[in-house]
C-alpha cells in the first residue's frame, strides 16, 4: 500500500499547509497572461495551460475521495483516464483568466471537501489510479505535494525553497512512497540533512541533501546545488 502516514490529530495543520502552497500556485497563476500560459512548462508536451488545468482537475479528483472517505459511497478520483486526458486537452485551450478562475474553484471544492474530513470518516482508504489504496486522511499531503511539484513545473521565478520545510518534506514522503511500491525503483537510500531517512528497495544508492535538495531530484530527477552522491546517479520512474 502506497501510504503516507497521516491521522485526524494533525489534520487542520495539513490543510493550512495545503493552503499555503495553493495561496501560491494561485499568485503564479493569477499573474500570467493569455501568451505566457501557452509557453512550454518543465512537463514534457505540456504548455502551463495544461499544467494549471491537471492542478484543477486533480483538485477534483481528490474532491471526489474525500467525499467518498466521509459519505461512505464510492465516488472514484476520475471517469477514466482517458476523460481526464480529454478534459485536461479542452481546458487547456483557455484563456488565462479561465484557467485562473477554474483553479481557484476547484481549489474552493476542495477545501471544503477536506474540512469535512474532520468531522470523521466512514472509509479510511479509497482508491487511486496510481497509488492504489490510500489512507483517506493523507489526501491534504498529497494535495501539497502535487502543488509544490507542479509550481516548479510551470517554469516561472518560483523555486523550492518558497514551498514550507513541512510542506515538502511531505512531498518528500509522498514520492518515496511512490517510489517503495514501484517495482522499477532503483535501490536508495536517502538522507536529510535536517535528520530524516528513507530507504527505497535495498538502498543500494545513497543521495544526501536538504529538504530542498532532495525533493526536485526525487519529483523530477532535477540535481541541486548540494546533492551529496556518488557516481552516476540512477533514473528515476517518472512521477
Amino acid at each position: 500500500m502506497n501510504n503516507v502516514i497521516k491521522t485526524a490529530r494533525g489534520l487542520a495543520g495539513d490543510i493550512g499547509r495545503m493552503q499555503r502552497e495553493s495561496g501560491m500556485v494561485m499568485a503564479t497563476v493569477a499573474s500570467l497572461a493569455d501568451d505566457e500560459v501557452s509557453k512550454p512548462s518543465r512537463c514534457e508536451g505540456w504548455t502551463r495551460a495544461h499544467v494549471i488545468t491537471h492542478l484543477a482537475r486533480g483538485a477534483d479528483a481528490m474532491t471526489n475521495l474525500a467525499t467518498w472517505a466521509v459519505t461512505g459511497q464510492e465516488t472514484p478520483a476520475y471517469e477514466s483516464r482517458e476523460k481526464r486526458d480529454a478534459d485536461i486537452e479542452a481546458g487547456a485551450k483557455r484563456s488565462a483568466a479561465e484557467l485562473a478562475a477554474d483553479l481557484e474553484q476547484a481549489n474552493a471544492r476542495l477545501l471544503e471537501a477536506f474540512q469535512a474530513l474532520k468531522d470523521g470518516v466512514r472509509v479510511d482508504t479509497v482508491s487511486t489510479l496510481y497509488s492504489g489504496e490510500i489512507n483517506a486522511f493523507s489526501l491534504p499531503a498529497r494535495r501539497t505535494s502535487e502543488l509544490i511539484i507542479h509550481h516548479d513545473d510551470l517554469a516561472t521565478t518560483w523555486e523550492w525553497h518558497e514551498a514550507d520545510p513541512d510542506s515538502i518534506l511531505d512531498a518528500i514522503e509522498v514520492c518515496v512512497r511512490r517510489l517503495q511500491v514501484n517495482p522499477g525503483s532503483p535501490g536508495l537510500q536517502i538522507i536529510a540533512g535536517e535528520g530524516d531517512e528513507w530507504t527505497v528497495g535495498d538502498g543500494t544508492f545513497r543521495i544526501k541533501g536538504y529538504y530542498e535538495e532532495l525533493l526536485p531530484f526525487l519529483a523530477r530527477g532535477q540535481v541541486e546545488e548540494g546533492l551529496e552522491y556518488e557516481g552516476e546517479l540512477p533514473k528515476l520512474p517518472p512521477w
